[in-house]
């Protein structure tokens, strides 16, 4: 694979959110005193421009629109690649793309010698009735340079016009008389900031006054500082090799989520489909506890509200999304399954933004600006009206069956920004939901009542410094509460478990480039959970996974009931090489972690009388080896593969002397995979991964009638997950955007005092999810998504006997989740229309419709009195949700 050099535009018109991301990682003071040598770079020169033509599609008079673009350039100076980096709409992108691949540039050249590069090039689309004829008059074109972060001028930088050129003065300021009217390319160049390439469109007789904001940055390249970006094309190695990625940008335009970005989790590849009413995320078939959600490092226990309707963090503050099932880097542990990492974007001082949202399900609003160039703030708010807007339509208890929610979240964020270097945020961000629930019967021995309460709150301090001598360190210290409360009434028989957890958390990291083939990235990953808990009722309410029940069965009237304190605290140095072999065709990435915990329980035995209770700590150290390895045979065909060892601790809930076992200590995996990545075109890829999972020490009810004294649950749990997933991609282009996944997965469990292997509960063996978004134009927009996946595993009921103690009849189960629900399947689809205000004000109008057939699918298996006949629960009907979202 041959070097590439990526020379970045930083103007602040066209930069996106990762631009600028990738700009505060590297950004080294202007006046730094460590400045190397710099080796003699000549930017590529534009010599041919083709002038786009205007989108007849859209409408005259909304002012000026612009298209950030990326373009690869060969040695020979012709356009090998283009793609749109920023969008200006859907048309408009089109046509710059139609055009820039007709460009013709002098090839760019480090040392004399010819390279291919890739540039950003910003392209202006003006309204104007008629193309102005050329006129013999000249033109004035001056300026000003700014740092775009501070707003202080930018003095020395060598801006051209054509053959032309001007450096600023100490005001930022470049002056240009006499030149000729049309569109001339416009190229700014220095030190401490990567060069850009633009192009203005001069009318004669005219005076121009234009303001350039840029990025200072500054790379390691060969030990030295420069002032160029050197960029090895496809050569960064994910530090897992089955991660998917989704843009805020395209996540949005999913049909099916109501515009939630993060919600499109569940359409990628490895992810289970979680029954209506259901926020677990169920990953490579590990339970939903089992994976790991970060939000810039910071560790929430949810992705979701409960009921699956929305994410807990709004999407206005969402720059990404990225899941990563398994086989993931040694920065992250204390998770047997998947890794979701929600990124959020970077706080700009570019003025004030905003949003208000309104739609059948919630209600949200969000700002974000600036004090200053140096104070900078976003916010989010949003709570849910479902559950009224229900109650004004119909009068049936929808929320019988499926858990209707009242939810809130909001996230505030405050940053300062002292210099390009350093970043200093603090934030907080709170969820909390609460659902209640009644199925009344005429007997008011089987009336059901259920209520549960959860929520979090972070606070977190993040600061993030780009060093002089390369590299970049990041600490992230976070606090704060977990709470869930689960009651219920079925009955006379009451069960009610509640957990009140403080959490400490820090994650530090520093990564750099200690030579040009290795990149390092080592640090700390540490974390405290306080937890109190109490139990009382039932002692097989809640379920857990594993048991033998059906839906609406009475639970045991044996009831009992606990109160506890647990502590899980571990500490995990950590670090991860990426080695770039073979001319960085083969990348090799050893890793490693290490991680001595402590697991606390406050009781050893149940409580006695006035006996005072005895503790019990359990300490293990973990070592966790990952390796991962990929091998660019082609520059569009890659293999890849990975494997390593991971451990989670034991849930606080499994901890009690009474309900579980305080001795119980981390449940361990080893994850095994392997894949391929096909790029078939340029906005068209495939993915194909094959993975193996092997988990062991899982905690597993007692199979004794009478267990033994604390030891309700044993440590002796087998579990096994196994299959393949593929993907294949369109990024956006010519207005379509969109994938196709499907998973084959097979999750096994075996249950204490045997190691027959049978389905995990939420087992699904084929998941298949087809989605697109097309714009129509016009600020017209639709997009449609099917979802397909195999039915959850049920334990058959054979026969049934009659009870004349209780006067019912009880049920006699067959082989242990060896039927499943019927299939689900479901059509949904999405259109909207964008209406535009000014520059930056917007109108989108929306109609999200969830099951467009309106296909009753079974959710879950019920039976009559005597177990004679069954039925099913079926999940939403047709569901329209119309909202409105108005973004300035």
């Amino acid at each position: 694979m041959k070097p590439y050099i990526s020379i970045a535009a930083t103007l602040a018109a066209v930069l996106t959110s990762w631009v600028a991301t990738s700009a505060a990682q590297s950004a080294p003071a202007a006046n730094s005193s460590s400045v190397a040598p710099a080796r003699t770079v000549v930017p590529p020169k534009l010599v041919h421009f083709v002038q786009a033509e205007y989108p007849a599609s859209e409408q005259a008079g909304t002012g000026p629109v612009s298209v950030l673009l990326l373009i690869s350039i060969d040695a020979d100076g012709k356009v090998a690649e283009v793609s749109v980096a920023q969008s200006g709409g859907a048309a408009f992108d089109e046509a710059a793309l139609t055009a820039a691949k007709l460009f013709e540039f002098e090839p760019a050249q480090v040392d004399g010698a010819k390279v291919p590069v890739r540039i950003q090039y910003r392209y202006d689309f003006v309204v104007r009735e008629a193309a102005p004829p050329p006129l013999p008059t000249t033109v004035n074109f001056d300026g000003t340079v700014r740092v775009r972060k501070t707003g202080l001028p930018l003095p020395g930088v060598v801006v051209g016009v054509d053959a032309a050129s001007s450096t600023t003065d100490q005001a930022g300021r470049f002056h240009f008389t006499d030149l000729s009217p049309g569109t001339h390319s416009v190229t700014l160049s220095g030190t401490g900031f990567t060069p850009t390439a633009t192009e203005e469109t001069l009318e004669a007789g005219q005076s121009y006054d234009a303001s350039y904001d840029v990025e200072l940055v500054a790379v390691q390249a060969r030990g030295e500082q420069v002032d160029f970006e050197l960029v090895i094309v496809d050569s960064s190695l994910k530090k897992s090799m089955a991660a998917t990625t989704v843009s805020s940008d395209q996540g949005s335009r999913v049909a099916g989520t109501g515009g939630d970005v993060i919600k499109v989790v569940e359409n990628l590849p490895g992810v289970a489909r979680s029954s209506a009413g259901s926020s677990a995320l169920v990953v490579w078939g590990a339970a939903g506890t089992d994976t790991r959600v970060y939000v810039d490092d910071v560790h929430i226990p949810m992705l979701y509200h409960e009921g699956g309707f929305r994410s807990v963090i709004h999407s206005d503050l969402v720059r990404s999304v990225e899941l990563e099932p398994g086989g993931y880097g040694a920065a992250h542990g204390r998770g047997l399954g998947g890794l979701v990492s929600v990124g959020l974007k970077p706080l700009e001082a570019d003025g004030y933004h905003g949003s208000l949202a309104l739609d059948a399900i919630d209600g949200a609003a969000s700002l974000r600006g600036s004090v200053g160039d140096q104070l900078r703030f976003a916010g989010a708010v949003r709570r849910s009206h479902l559950d009224w807007v229900l109650s004004q339509v119909t009068s049936k208890d929808v929320g019988a069956f499926v858990p209707i929610p009242k939810y809130w979240d909001s996230q505030l964020r405050v940053a300062w920004v002292p210099n390009s270097r350093e970043t200093l945020e603090v934030g907080s961000l709170l969820s909390s939901d609460q659902i209640s629930r009644s199925v009344s019967q005429a007997d008011p021995a089987i009336t059901q009542h259920e209520s549960k309460a959860t929520g979090f709150e972070r606070t977190y301090l993040r600061y993030e410094k780009r060093l002089d001598a390369g590299g970049t360190v990041t600490a992230t210290p976070f606090f704060g509460f977990d709470h869930s409360r689960v009651a219920s009434l079925f009955g006379a028989v009451p069960a009610e478990l509640s957990n009140n957890a403080t959490v400490y958390g820090l994650r530090a990291v520093w990564s750099g480039n200690p030579e040009e083939y290795l990149n390092v990235s080592t640090g700390v990953d540490a974390e405290v959970v306080q937890s109190s808990l109490r139990r009382a009722g039932s002692i097989t309410s809640p379920p857990r996974e594993g048991d033998i029940r059906i839906f609406g069965q009475a639970p045991s009237d044996q009831i009992n009931g606990d109160a506890w304190n647990t502590t899980n605290a571990s500490l995990a140095p950590f670090a991860q090489a990426d080695m770039s072999l073979a001319d960085g065709r083969v990348h090799l990435v050893p890793g490693a972690r290490i991680e001595p915990a402590i697991v606390r329980a406050s009781r050893r035995t149940p409580a006695s009388g006035d006996q005072p209770s005895l503790g019990t700590m359990r300490e293990q150290t973990f070592f966790e080896p990952r390796l991962a390895a990929r091998w660019s045979i082609t520059d569009r065909l890659s293999v890849r593969a990975a494997v390593g060892i991971y451990h989670q601790p034991p849930l606080a809930e499994d901890l009690s002397a009474v309900f579980g076992n305080p001795g119980l200590g981390a449940a361990q995996a080893l994850h095994y995979l392997a894949g391929t990545t096909v790029k078939l075109t340029d906005s068209l890829s495939f993915e194909a991964t094959g993975f193996y999972s092997q988990q062991s020490d899982l905690a597993t009810r007692s199979p004794l009638a009478t267990p033994v004294e604390a030891q309700s649950l044993m440590q002796s749990g087998l579990g096994r997950a196994y299959g393949g997933q593929v993907l294949l991609r369109r990024d956006l282009t010519d207005r379509l955007f969109g994938w196709l996944s499907y998973s084959m997965v097979r999750s096994e469990r075996t249950d204490a005092g045997t190691k027959n292997y049978r389905p995990f509960d939420f087992d699904q063996t084929h998941v298949l999810t087809v989605l697109a978004s097309y714009d129509l134009g016009a600020g017209f927009e639709t997009g449609v998504r099917f979802r397909y996946s195999s039915g959850y595993p049920r334990t058959p009921i054979v026969q049934a006997v009659y009870d004349s103690h209780t006067d019912s009849f009880q049920p006699v189960f067959g082989a242990h989740n060896s039927i499943r629900i019927p299939p689900f399947y479901e059509f949904d689809a999405r259109i909207s229309k964008r209406f535009s205000f000014g520059q930056e004000s917007k109108l989108e109008v929306y109609l999200d419709v969830q099951n467009v057939s309106n296909h009753q699918n079974p959710e879950e298996i019920v039976y009559n009195y005597n177990y004679s006949k069954k039925s099913y629960i079926t999940g939403l009907p047709l569901l329209p949700v119309m909202g409105a979202k108005l973004t300035w």
